[in-house]
């Protein structure tokens, strides 16, 4: 089955959607599947990664509109090029507006979302608004809905009516590497240090946990603050002065390959306060690796982590700082959390399980 992925950005700076695209797709050419990816880039081109084709589009448009016009741009390429695509699955709402092409020309359109974007704090309220009115209108559009999480499908069933699949985001069973290239790179020991990984975003509370760290008065484990966010200068630099008095908090900036898998396996603990999330790959990883995890008690973390977490307030300095300090102090009540995580992600989470429950999905909504 030949299968174009549209919307995300650069594969090779993997945020959630294009991590999700890209290790689909790699499981897909596994199955004997042709995914295609579309993302957006600083350039025009075509490269071949894992056995399928990524197409480079270079960003037009302005921030608000350069998705919805490379996803025409993808659309009209995939369905003029002479290649026969019977399914284009859509990332989000605003690449999935240009999906009424695909259907006039019958073929099989999808739309996944990967959280509910208009709860974002980045956004004014305003904005909220007009993504919530363009969130109803999505959803009543498509036939076909998956959702990366059971919070979002119920959602979406109570909201609009509709029956979506639950297709959740993934990760794979890591390979362990040797303590002492942390210890090289970034000055760090082996479960001597606390984690924080993902964007600098506000809903993601990377302020909240410097705060509750600051609070503990812990002085001989340090908090690592991997990530970063262009687009939101004023914010990051925020974070930095909450820091600047504590030599303990250690931003790396972002990571990726050895440098991610490193700090994931060697930290005592993983801090994921989101306020709002889909179902963080992060978070899987860190299980994968056999983390204990400290987590805000929204729906999307719990799905995740099933019996398992340190649950805390979100937005609650004093509750996540209450947290911290129990792993410092002792933790031995609950390293049971670190086999029970990755056996779930073994269980539930890997891309080679989700593949195949995407491969059911479509063969399931194409039969019908």
């Amino acid at each position: 089955m030949r299968i174009a992925f549209i919307g995300g950005r650069d594969i090779h700076k993997l945020g959630g959607i294009e991590n999700y695209m890209y290790n689909l797709a790699t499981e897909l050419v596994k199955l004997g599947h042709e995914p295609i990816v579309y993302c957006e880039s600083d350039r025009n081109s075509t490269e071949w990664v894992n056995g399928f084709r990524v197409e480079h589009q270079k960003s037009i448009g302005g921030r608000f509109l350069c998705k919805i016009l490379l996803s025409y741009k993808a659309t009209m390429r995939e369905l003029l090029g002479g290649r026969h695509t019977e399914v284009f699955h859509y990332n989000a709402w605003p690449p999935s507006l240009s999906s009424w092409l695909p259907r006039l020309c019958g073929r099989t359109a999808i739309l996944e979302g990967h959280g509910l974007e208009w709860k974002r704090t980045k956004y004014t309220p305003v904005q909220q608004r007009v993504m919530k009115f363009m969130e109803y209108v999505t959803a009543k559009m498509h036939r076909h809905l998956i959702m990366v999480s059971q919070e979002q499908s119920d959602y979406f069933l109570q909201n609009y009516g509709k029956r979506c699949c639950t297709i959740p985001t993934a990760t794979n069973m890591p390979d362990k590497h040797d303590s002492n290239l942390i210890t090289k790179k970034f000055g760090l020991q082996n479960e001597e240090y606390f984690l924080y990984l993902g964007r600098l975003v506000q809903d993601k509370n990377p302020d909240y946990l410097i705060k509750a760290f600051i609070l503990t008065g812990i002085t001989d484990k340090k908090l690592v603050i991997a990530g970063s966010n262009d687009s939101m200068p004023e914010y990051v630099n925020y974070l930095h002065e909450l820091a600047k008095n504590n030599n303990n908090i250690i931003f790396t900036g972002a990571v990726y390959g050895q440098d991610k898998e490193q700090l994931l396996e060697h930290c005592l603990a993983f801090c994921i306060p989101s306020t709002i999330e889909g179902l963080a790959i992060t978070l899987l990883e860190a299980m994968s690796y056999g983390r204990i995890c400290i987590a805000s008690d929204i729906p999307s973390n719990k799905e995740a982590l099933g019996n398992s977490g340190i649950w805390c307030k979100y937005e609650d300095v004093t509750d996540l700082a209450t947290q911290i300090r129990h792993i410092y102090q002792d933790n031995s009540d609950i390293a049971w959390q670190k086999e029970y995580n990755a056996k779930r992600i073994r269980e539930y989470f890997t891309w080679d399980i989700v593949a195949k429950k995407y491969v059911a999905y479509l063969n399931d909504i194409c039969t019908k």
